[in-house]
């Protein structure tokens, strides 16, 4: 259903633009996706999707052929260029975005399971290491990522794209109560795998547990220490070389592997 739309008066363009701003994503439970690549992945991951924008210079006859399955009654705006341009994150747009509405998942139903791998991420504030932690947990099979009150939003336009599509299949839950979350993961009895300097050497944890959450810590401050006090384990990733330290994904890759090592899998 294609419509064409000629002003930024357009009640769906300035929805559009408004999407930007955290604020309004909360509002509409709704993000933006852009380029070619992600809406692809969006489309064939069977996303609930408000609306495709398209610029006039988009071959959109030929992405319609490439993605695969039909998208014909999927609500599509056409716009001129310079529209485009104008709500648009890149320099140079590639010509299409979507307009994806937010998936819902509960703790409640994730703390139920018998076996479970999450990572819970405090104050992580870097777009690129947050979109690079969600699709290293999605490469590892990961059940979730948890997100305390702090980290920069999942649904930044920057995070999306550095997750490489990611961002559709693994499932993000926000707390807004740490304490109380980190409460219910000991009465899940979850073993809380906690990354700090003072900790023992990672690759000597012993691993083999059922349920476990890997907490990673802000970039330049670490965990928090009221919640290394939930810790059931207090690990660090030897440094033999003269760095003092890690980039945030890259200590949760290798904190995320060693996990997935010792789970057999």
């Amino acid at each position: 259903m294609e419509e064409y739309v000629t002003s930024t008066q357009n009640p769906s363009i300035k929805r559009i633009k408004m999407l930007h701003n955290k604020k309004y994503r909360d509002i509409y439970g709704q993000y933006l996706v852009e380029g070619v690549k992600m809406v692809k992945e969006a489309l064939n991951e069977g996303e609930s999707i408000w609306a495709l924008v398209v610029s006039r210079g988009f071959n959109w006859l030929e992405f319609k052929n490439q993605v695969g399955i039909p998208i014909d009654n999927l609500r599509t705006l056409v716009v001129e260029d310079k529209l485009f341009a104008s709500i648009s994150d890149t320099q140079t747009p590639q010509g299409i975005l979507a307009v994806v509405n937010k998936k819902e998942y509960r703790l409640e139903h994730l703390l139920s399971k018998q076996s479970f791998f999450i990572v819970v991420l405090d104050q992580i504030r870097d777009p690129g290491n947050l979109g690079t932690i969600i699709r290293t947990m999605d490469a590892a099979g990961g059940d979730g990522v948890v997100l305390l009150k702090g980290c920069v939003d999942p649904f930044n336009l920057k995070v999306v794209r550095s997750t490489m599509g990611s961002i559709f299949r693994m499932p993000i839950y926000e707390v807004e109560d740490h304490i109380e979350f980190f409460n219910r993961l000991v009465e899940a009895k979850v073993h809380i795998l906690v990354s700090h300097l003072n900790g023992s050497n990672l690759f000597e944890w012993p691993g083999g547990y059922d349920r476990i959450a890997v907490v990673v810590g802000n970039e330049s401050e670490g965990v928090r220490q009221e919640i290394c006090g939930f810790a059931s384990s207090l690990v660090r990733i030897p440094m033999p070389g003269r760095a003092e330290s890690l980039n945030a994904s890259v200590a949760a890759g290798v904190l995320i592997y060693e996990v997935l090592r010792k789970s057999g899998k």
